[in-house]
């Protein structure tokens, strides 16, 4: 009688030889698949390499998998860890690879980084090198899409985390958008900005932001002309959208990240706008860029610290199995000088100053008195402020 091989094996259980081989060397198969390759050992009498016979083979390998269930994994600090970049240009990105690498070292867990620019054939190719390697867990910082991820680790319970998605059936530890949202509706609110445009790339990440933003306006009943403006990320494309937004009187300008403030500054420059006094400016980042422009730019900041502390507990929870702690708050506002304030009047003092009186200091054009029997007034227009007599 012909000797059954691996080959047989991976036929019979209707798997790849590889899944066959990782289930004999006790690495990381689904349940599911490894029931179906038990019964195809049994059923051609398989014998692995090194051993005496099939039975024995198979408790060996059930009992060193329930040794590494209960033993193994949940007390070792060591980690490996592989994460799937899409673009690791993005400074969002890069600050929170940055953050995770510190994190994890303090934990003793080592990772690969591998960029995929959203190939699927390089998310296969590198997702197939993580199996091989048994990692303990893998990171997904972006990619084609989360049902490719899912296809390809389909035969595998290694641990899959998602940092941009937000689905209940998947594995996630997201930057809550809706929330970033919320924090600086309210801060939008407290300035009165109430004619607003959003300029982003994204559109389901500015949906969410939005949404966050309509809900501090909505909670106080306060109406909001909010609008999204989408472009291709260039910037030239940038430069050419702000030129279209900037054709109306607008309060706040919104930016999806710090970069696009580059393009926005030389539009000002060249058609002589003046920030913030025509309009005010906020981005989404925080970056070192916000510091460094003039102005200073006003930003929704992200704590990549604390995200990157999200990120390992919960990777560690599912590695474990165990429960996953909520995620902390990650947002703050970072001020610069590229939004609108107002100077009191001469016997207004700040701890005395109604809301009312705030919001008619922003009022323009203004009226100051008189000069030579005339009335003398300021206000802000194309070109920027100006004092008509």
């Amino acid at each position: 009688m012909k000797k059954a091989t691996i080959a047989d094996v991976a036929e019979l259980a209707g798997v790849s030889k590889a899944t066959v081989s990782r289930y004999l060397k006790q690495e990381n198969v689904r349940e599911e698949i490894a029931e179906k390759i038990r019964a195809a050992i049994e059923e051609t009498g398989y014998v692995a390499r090194g051993s005496k016979t099939d039975k024995a083979n198979d408790k060996t390998a059930e009992t060193k998998s329930e040794k590494g269930k209960h033993t193994g994994r949940v007390k070792q600090k060591n980690y490996r860890l592989g994460v799937l970049v899409k673009d690791i240009a993005l400074p969002r990105t890069r600050n929170i690879i940055h953050a995770l690498k510190d994190v994890l070292k303090e934990q003793g867990i080592t990772f690969s980084i591998c960029v995929t620019d959203g190939m699927e054939e390089l998310e296969e190719k590198y997702l197939t090198s993580y199996i091989v390697q048994n990692v303990n867990g893998i990171i997904i910082e972006g990619c084609s899409s989360a049902e490719f991820i899912q296809k390809q680790m389909r035969t595998t319970s290694i641990p899959v985390l998602f940092l941009n998605e937000d689905k209940e059936q998947l594995n996630c530890c997201c930057l809550h958008e809706v929330q970033a949202g919320e924090v600086l509706g309210a801060y939008m609110l407290k300035k009165q900005q109430l004619v607003v445009r959003y300029l982003g790339v994204d559109q389901m990440l500015a949906d969410q932001r939005l949404q966050g933003i309509r809900n501090c306006y909505h909670e106080k009943r306060q109406p909001i002309d909010l609008k999204v403006i989408l472009c291709t990320g260039s910037y030239a494309d940038i430069y050419e959208k702000i030129k279209e937004i900037f054709t109306e009187k607008i309060d706040l300008l919104l930016l999806e990240r710090d970069e696009m403030a580059i393009p926005l500054t030389k539009f000002a420059r060249e058609y002589h706008i003046a920030i913030p006094q025509n309009a005010s400016v906020i981005s989404f980042g925080g970056h070192e860029i916000c510091r460094v422009m003039s102005p200073a730019l006003h930003a929704l900041a992200y704590d990549y610290t604390a995200y990157a502390r999200d990120i390992a507990a919960h990777m560690n929870a599912l590695i474990e199995k165990t429960a996953v702690k909520e995620q902390t708050a990650a947002f703050s506002i970072f001020e610069g000088e590229s939004v609108r304030y107002a100077g009191l009047l001469k016997g207004q003092l700040m701890e005395t100053i109604t809301l009312e009186e705030a919001l008619d200091l922003f009022k323009f054009p203004r009226q100051l008195g008189e000069f030579e029997e005339k009335p003398v007034s300021i206000g802000i227009g194309r070109f920027g402020p100006y004092i008509k007599h």
